[in-house]
């Protein structure tokens, strides 16, 4: 795991001096020196047009592995950020095709094998990764991603330049100056495609490379993408070698995952998904040592027993004879991290993910790991998430019906997703407003109802009152759906309307693109990184999630009939416990999925004691002020001044915090990033 940065200058922009070039390089990996403090290295081409930096934490070949790299004739250079796996096998293919290498570094396979094969390079590639490589002889830069987007890779604009790097900060380093991007900011929220809160500043899209040219030019391509079967294609496998196959997989991505030159960790919560990781993690080291231990870490929010699942985790480590790392996380601590994980995720946060994500990892470090496995991902790619309930709903499984699956009927189905409907008060969109009769309503460019739940709280009424009278002109009703649809590929959402894939699919797929691509991963890359810790997805292999991606839908979301009265239970992530099953205890494999998200907790039971505020309260209250909310230039103290003073008089217990709690923390991340990236305050017109 390493940062990158790079300065392309094209021919009809004025090339820098060397030595210009070289400060400008050194003052943006200063900015990210904490993803890679082991070594710098720098490369500048002849013509001083190109910049490549790096900045190194040493995983794999820790004498030779050092960056910028290069082939032997010194005419291709790279820099690479990431794990690329089964290397060995690569490595040793292409010596015996007469490819000759400089280092053991699984990174230096980027070179060789553009050699080779060019820009087809990425369809070798396996794991978590972001490179620039530059051919001097063609004279075109070649930056590229992961299919997840695990590793980041921004690009943009700067004095005619086009710059590249790891995060958006190092931009910083080249003199570039920040604006608010208000396609982004009126939404309060992340999209899936390549827009971020700053004017201009991109990410390459997962699963795409980006070419530079000369003479200027860029090229986005798409490499690859997530896909689903038809939802009436017969399956041709048993349910048991669906589940022998996905556990085979599960076991070979774990397996890759533990090749580590440094020591090496787990985290672990009392979930399935992390259990399963240090599960298969434990029984892989016994096969080589039957002595080996792993180290688990795991959050113990000591304020909440209701919500804390150290007890889990503490079982789990016992069963695997585990020594467990138990890091407190009060609401004290985890609002203490808040300004500066906000700063590092670059764009604002509605929940407390990312701070409980940075005590973790610093938990990590303090204790002497560089490398830890997660089990993020497996939510995205097996339904794991309470809201694909409903877009399962939404539609017959043909295909869990053609393997002879027991289902609900057809009225039964009805029945559960009325129940639904009810119980979350979020209609369920389907294809039915396609049809003539309502050829005036508005129609959908998916038909999933997932990404309406997490909207949910950004589409009323107040929130619009946040904004400037001028911005919430240019909102409609349909904004905030349509924000996120339009980011998503347009044959997947064809797909989504004809019905050629099954909703929960579809949500699997806009989940993936926009919770997993923009939160999840980036507060655990961030996290991680700021700690110089690398973090590895085991869910995320690609041939994990082709595979799991094939199977009918009602196996991940699967409904089981329970005992008496014919009533249904849907059971979230059903093959993948199945799957999971021999290296798991049977309290993580029938426990249902609990979200770290602790609320605000209630100070006192006793309303006759005076008001204490809580941590996050008086974070708030110290932070959240007139002055600083106006600086920004698009929301209004009045509105955002009643939000406070309700929150602060009296914060409420809800499914992922108090609403308010949510928004006021939105805010607070503009205020930080505003300070932290010197933006100016936004000039409405």
């Amino acid at each position: 795991m390493c940062g990158i940065t790079a300065a392309f200058y094209p021919d009809d922009v004025p090339a820098p001096s060397p030595d210009g070039l070289r400060s400008s390089l050194n003052a943006s990996l200063e900015r990210i020196n904490y993803r890679g403090p082991d070594s710098r290295g720098i490369y500048i081409s002849q013509n001083h047009r190109v910049g490549l930096g790096h900045v190194r934490l040493s995983i794999i070949d820790l004498e030779t592995g050092q960056q910028p790299l290069s082939d032997e004739d010194e005419s291709i250079h790279a820099v690479v950020n990431g794990e690329i796996y089964d290397h060995d096998r690569i490595r040793a293919e292409m010596q015996a095709q007469g490819y000759s290498f400089k280092t053991k570094s699984d990174s230096e396979l980027v070179v060789q094998l553009y050699k080779r094969d060019g820009t087809n390079l990425l369809s070798h590639l396996r794991g978590e990764y972001a490179f620039v490589l530059y051919d001097a002889k063609r004279r075109v830069l070649f930056a590229a991603r992961d299919r997840f987007g695990i590793k980041p890779l921004f690009y943009t604009l700067h004095d005619g330049a086009i710059l590249f790097a790891s995060e958006m900060k190092a931009f910083l380093g080249f003199g570039w100056k920040p604006r608010w991007n208000m396609d982004v900011v009126k939404h309060l929220w992340p999209t899936g495609d390549d827009r971020t809160v700053f004017h201009g500043a991109k990410p390459i899209p997962a699963g795409s490379f980006l070419l530079a040219r000369a003479s200027g030019d860029l090229q986005i391509q798409n490499y690859w993408d997530i896909s689903f079967p038809d939802a009436k294609a017969v399956p041709t496998e048993s349910v048991d070698a669906m589940i022998s196959r996905t556990r085979e997989l599960m076991v070979d991505a774990v397996r890759l995952r533990l090749r580590s030159d440094v020591p090496l960790a787990v985290y672990l919560s009392g979930g399935v998904d992390s259990s399963a990781v240090a599960g298969i993690a434990t029984e892989l080291l016994h096969q080589k040592n039957p002595n080996a231990r792993l180290t688990a870490f795991t959050l113990s929010y000591l304020e909440d027993p209701a919500n804390d699942e150290t007890a889990h985790a503490e079982h789990t480590a016992a069963h695997l004879g585990a020594e467990l790392v138990k890091v407190p996380a009060t609401e004290q601590l985890l609002v203490e991290a808040l300004d500066e994980s906000t700063w590092h995720n670059e764009h604002p946060t509605s929940i407390l993910h990312a701070a409980g994500k940075a005590l973790l990892s610093k938990a990590v470090r303090d204790a002497g790991f560089k490398v830890v496995l997660s089990g993020e991902g497996a939510d995205e790619i097996f339904a794991g998430y309470p809201f694909s309930v409903g877009d399962y709903l939404q539609a017959p499984d043909a295909a869990g019906e053609a393997l002879g699956l027991e289902l609900p009927s057809e009225a039964e189905r009805q029945a559960i997703a009325q129940a639904y409907t009810a119980m979350t008060k979020l209609p369920l969109r389907t294809a039915s407003v396609l049809n003539p009769e309502k050829a005036n309503a508005p129609r959908p460019l998916v038909t999933t109802a997932s990404h309406l739940f997490m909207l949910s709280p950004l589409m009323s009424d107040g929130v619009k009152n946040m904004f400037h009278p001028k911005i919430v002109q240019q909102m409609n009703p349909r904004d905030a759906a349509w924000y996120i649809e339009e980011g998503i590929s347009p044959v997947v959402r064809e797909n989504s309307v004809s019905g050629r894939w099954h909703p929960l699919n579809v949500s699997l797929y806009v989940t993936s693109k926009t919770f997993l691509a923009r939160n999840i991963l980036t507060a655990g890359d961030r996290a991680d990184m700021t700690h110089s810790i690398e973090g590895r997805v085991p869910f995320l292999d690609h041939y994990l999630v082709e595979y799991v991606s094939s199977l009918p839908p009602s196996l991940k979301l699967k409904p089981v009939a329970k005992e008496g009265p014919r009533k249904w239970e849907l059971v979230e992530k059903w093959i993948q416990r199945q799957a999971a099953r021999p290296y798991i205890t049977n309290e993580v494999y029938t426990r249902k999925k609990v979200p770290f998200n602790p609320p605000p907790r209630p100070v006192s039971d006793n309303p006759t004691e005076a008001p204490v505020l809580t941590p996050l309260q008086a974070h708030f209250k110290a932070r959240v002020t007139k002055e600083r909310v106006e600086a920004l230039g698009f929301f209004r103290w009045p509105a955002v001044s009643k939000l406070l003073e309700g929150y602060l008089a009296e914060p409420k217990e809800a499914l992922f915090g108090d609403p308010r709690a949510r928004l006021l923390l939105t805010v607070l991340g503009y205020i930080v990033l505003q300070e932290r990236f010197g933006v100016p305050t936004y000039e409405v017109v």
